[in-house]
C-alpha cells in the first residue's frame, strides 16, 4: 500500500507547540495566521527554528511507522513546508524525521496543492488533518482520511484508531 501523509498536525503535534510561544509573545492571538502580516513575518523568524524542533511527535505515530516498515508499506511524504521563512527548514525537516524514526520513500516540499503530486505517486490512501488538502486530493479519485475532525471524510483523533483502519483496508479492499 502506498501512503501519502502530511507533517505538522498529522505527524506532529505542531499546533500546540505554536500556540504556547504565540502566547508567550502575543497574548492577544490564538491564531499566529490572523497576526497582521508584518508581526506574523517577525514572529516565525523569530521561532520557527525553535518551535520545529520542539515539535512533539503525535502518540501513536511510531506504533503507526513500525507496523508500515513490518509489512512494506511505501510512506511518501507531500507537506507545504519551504524555507520561505527559515532557509534550513527542509534540511532540518529531514533531519528531524530521521531523528524521530520516521522513515519515508519520498519527501515533497512546497506542496500547497498536493492532488497532483498524490496521483503522479500512485498513492493508495492519503492522510491530512485539513480538508482543502484532503478535497484536492480526493479530485484525483484517491481515498482520504483526516486525523482530525471532518464532516466529508473518515476521521480519527489519533494514530491508534487510524491503523486499525488503515488495517482494516488493507485486508478487505
Amino acid at each position: 500500500m502506498i501512503l501519502g501523509i502530511d507533517i505538522d498536525d498529522t505527524i506532529t503535534d505542531s499546533s500546540k507547540t505554536i500556540e504556547t510561544y504565540l502566547k508567550k509573545e502575543y497574548p492577544g492571538y490564538e491564531n499566529y495566521h490572523m497576526l497582521p502580516k508584518k508581526e506574523y513575518k517577525r514572529f516565525l523568524k523569530k521561532y520557527i527554528k525553535e518551535m520545529r524542533d520542539a515539535y512533539p511527535i503525535k502518540e501513536g505515530v511510531l506504533e503507526a511507522w513500525d507496523y508500515f516498515r513490518k509489512h512494506h508499506f511505501k510512506i511518501i511524504i507531500i507537506t507545504a513546508r519551504d524555507n520561505k521563512n527559515y532557509r534550513e527548514n527542509i534540511k532540518d525537516t529531514k533531519k528531524f524525521l530521521a531523528r524521530h524514526g520516521i522513515f519515508y520513500d519520498k519527501i515533497y516540499f512546497k506542496q500547497k496543492k498536493k492532488g497532483k503530486k498524490a496521483k503522479k505517486e500512485h498513492i493508495d490512501l492519503f492522510i491530512d488533518d485539513k480538508e482543502k488538502n484532503l478535497d484536492s486530493v480526493s479530485r484525483y479519485g484517491i481515498s482520504c482520511v483526516c486525523l482530525g475532525t471532518s464532516s466529508k471524510y473518515p476521521s480519527f483523533l489519533d494514530w491508534y484508531s487510524l491503523l486499525d483502519y488503515i488495517k482494516e483496508v488493507e485486508q478487505h479492499g
